[in-house]
């Protein structure tokens, strides 16, 4: 029994020094080897920025705002005026941006007119030449008073005429232009935006003078905002109204409409 229980003894010792042995040593020599890399979240986050414009009756707009709702219960609110066709949708625009970068679309047409003029000139005189073009001699040549008879009356010098000439020129872009410059919070929660939208419309011409000094100049209607606000990702955001002028030529109830402009701000999926 005492041989036995001295061979487990120094199996089990034997076991022990070998598991031992089986460890790694640090190597007090060498540099310490650099920690394994994290695994880094590399999807791109693009944000996707989705304005929206409604107009809605004066009286109904009033009536919703005095009901202080949030954003999003007012968004809804009007989304449903929509579908029950109390309201209108009137525009709808999306624009993908990385975040710190400005972005821009523009869906217009250049209006090139003219902003200075040169006046009209009327001729002082006309003059009708009666020296004859050949001379025999050295000696000065006569008027022949006879062609006089045979001059043009003025009405025939109409065409020297010169009217108003424009010198100097402007483009203006006619339609919608829309531009963003989003920055996302750490937490992927909260969007600082910079924006300005602008719709912008033809409704005529306007006339200046008459005559030869008869100038036109295009009219324009401009909806316009420039701002900058901070709110959620994922939730509605009203930026404000951007209403036509109360005069404009290509709504006449615009006087009597409200525009509410909103702002939706997503994370683009991969």
């Amino acid at each position: 029994m005492k041989y036995k229980t001295l061979l487990i003894i120094a199996f089990t010792a034997f076991s022990v020094s070998s598991l031992h042995g089986q460890e790694k040593k640090a190597d007090p020599y060498r540099a310490g080897e650099p920690a394994p890399a994290t695994v880094v979240d590399e999807v791109p986050k693009n944000i996707s920025i989705c304005y929206e414009t409604f107009s809605l009756p004066l009286a109904m707009a009033a009536k919703i705002q005095r009901e202080q709702l949030s954003d999003s219960e007012l968004y809804s609110r009007i989304i449903a005026a929509v579908e029950k066709k109390e309201a209108q949708q009137e525009s709808f625009t999306v624009l993908r941006a990385k975040s710190g970068q400005k972005a821009k679309t523009e869906s217009v047409s250049e209006q090139i007119y003219a902003t200075e003029f040169e006046p009209p000139e009327l001729p002082q005189s006309v003059g009708v030449s009666i020296i004859p073009a050949e001379v025999k001699d050295d000696s000065s040549p006569i008027p022949d008073t006879s062609k006089l008879k045979d001059a043009a009356d003025l009405e025939s010098f109409a065409g020297l005429k010169t009217p108003a000439t424009p010198t100097s020129f402007q483009a203006r872009n006619v339609g919608n232009t829309f531009e963003i410059e989003p920055t996302l919070g750490a937490d992927n929660k909260i969007l600082d935006l910079r924006l300005a939208p602008e719709h912008v419309t033809l409704v005529g011409q306007s006339t200046n003078g008459q005559g030869l000094s008869k100038t036109e100049m295009p009219i324009f209607e401009t909806q316009r905002i420039n701002t900058s606000a901070t709110f959620f990702v994922g939730q509605p955001f009203l930026l404000g109204t951007v209403s036509r002028p109360p005069n404009s030529k290509v709504d006449p109830d615009s006087a009597t409409r409200v525009w509410f402009s909103f702002v939706t701000a997503t994370l683009a999926k991969p």
